[in-house]
């Protein structure tokens, strides 16, 4: 019996997902949609089977994958729920889960479809069909969130959103929406917030004055400041309470080290700096080890 996947949007992640799972013939079919034309277009040159309406990318599909910016999934929810397939399976790409899953909850209840929340802890700042790459989940941790209220249906569900990202290479984990949602605003919405900051505060008085001095450092350190403004507004908006408390500690951690370097503790600020290097290398270090990157490339969505 033929199994398909719907992808419903093909910017960065839904492109690499569905190159994905066309060259590791994860499953036997897989098919996409976006809004639009040119993105379609550019899809099916590229080899990908697209549909020309939502509904009809839907109405076959045992799973569907929504990988557009978190603030569209319940107006798309809305307008896939009569298109389902009974027993159907949902799944996402988003940033954040608590509110992505209360909007799941109350668009499909009833539905007869089962949806279970996942992020692809994997990207980059570019954006586009053209930035889609089939190993972006290469290594990626996954989160899973399972449904609130267990049960066979639920662990079936489970149990194929999990073959989903272990087809295409990615390492699953599995938590609660409340805790994934707690720790990501830690380790990728403060990064690239930080990113923002500090691209501001350098240019504050312009450009022109600082441009040319502007290396590598600032390159590096800003490089997820160039991820797509769309996205990111989505992300923040629905994880703000959590956002603000780090961005308080961040703060924090500011306060510290101005009073150190206020107070002329060269001893202190040389400790503090080495501490932050020992603890990069004990964070990144583990994730060497599990699955030999430097790190989690998130920055997408």
């Amino acid at each position: 019996m033929s199994f398909t996947v719907s992808i419903v949007g093909l910017g960065l992640m839904g492109a690499s997902l569905g190159q994905a799972i066309r060259d590791r013939r994860v499953f036997p079919r897989v098919t996409g949609w976006a809004r639009r034309a040119e993105t379609r277009r550019l899809a099916r040159a590229a080899g990908l089977e697209v549909a020309e309406t939502l509904a009809e990318s839907i109405r076959p599909a045992d799973l569907v994958v929504l990988c557009t910016p978190v603030l569209t999934f319940e107006q798309l929810l809305t307008e896939i729920r009569p298109h389902l397939k009974p027993g159907a399976v949902v799944t996402d790409v988003g940033s954040t889960k608590v509110e992505v899953i209360a909007a799941a909850e109350k668009v499909l209840s009833g539905a007869g479809v089962c949806f279970v929340g996942s992020h692809p802890m994997a990207g980059s700042e570019k954006t586009g069909w053209e930035a889609g790459r089939a190993d972006l989940y290469e290594k990626a941790t996954v989160i899973v969130v399972p449904p609130a209220t267990p049960g066979p249906a639920a662990s079936a569900a489970v149990a194929r959103v999990v073959e989903l990202w272990t087809g295409v290479g990615g390492r699953v984990v599995q938590m609660t929406a409340r805790v994934h949602d707690d720790l990501v605003a830690r380790t990728s919405h403060l990064p690239h917030l930080l990113s923002a900051l500090l691209v501001q505060t350098v240019a504050r008085d312009g450009t022109e004055s600082v441009r040319d001095l502007c290396g590598p450092g600032f390159r590096d350190t800003t490089r997820l400041a160039d991820g797509s403004p769309e996205m990111w507004h989505d992300i923040v908006q629905t994880n703000r309470p959590v956002i603000a408390a780090e961005l308080r500690a961040l703060r924090d951690q500011l306060d510290l080290f101005l009073k150190r370097l206020e107070a002329g503790d060269g001893e202190s600020l040389r400790a503090y700096l080495d501490g932050a290097r020992v603890l990069r290398e004990k964070l990144l270090s583990a994730r060497t080890r599990s699955d030999g990157r430097n790190g989690v490339g998130h920055e997408r969505a």
